[in-house]
């Protein structure tokens, strides 16, 4: 039987070491030793005849661990623009707050929005306030 060290440690079988990632050719017999089996059921060694060829055991532990790090710092990228874009939004709304009605008139037809002749000034600062925040 050939096996296969999924491990990362070296391992000793009959005096011979087996480095992770390498194949050895098991004597006669020897897959019934405790030890071996033991190291077969945890998955440390398995049968070089039964090799599953997914990817996702085909990583390295530094792929993972580069892996996880551009995840992080992606998340990250992304919860800060969210903040930005938050911080930016709650300023404009800060401002539209002091605006007087010729201020507000001119920021609404900016924005494309309709206002009505006779709308007072809470109802084109809520109309404002309305679609800064979509």
């Amino acid at each position: 039987m050939k096996v296969i060290n999924k491990s990362r440690k070296i391992i000793g079988i009959n005096g011979d070491p087996l480095l992770p990632g390498a194949e050895l050719t098991l004597p006669d017999g020897m897959e019934n030793h405790p030890v071996i089996s033991f190291y077969l059921g945890k998955g440390i060694l398995v049968d070089a005849n039964n090799v599953s060829t997914s990817s996702e055991e085909n990583i390295t532990d530094d792929e993972r661990k580069r892996i996880a790090e551009e995840a992080i710092a992606k998340y990250k990228a992304e919860q800060e623009e969210s903040e930005k874009a938050a911080i930016e939004r709650e300023s404009a709304i800060k401002a539209v707050k002091g605006m007087n009605k010729n201020d507000l008139l001119t920021k609404a037809a900016g924005m494309g929005l309709e206002i009505n002749d006779d709308d007072k000034v809470e109802t084109i600062r809520e109309k404002i306030i309305t679609e800064l925040g979509k």
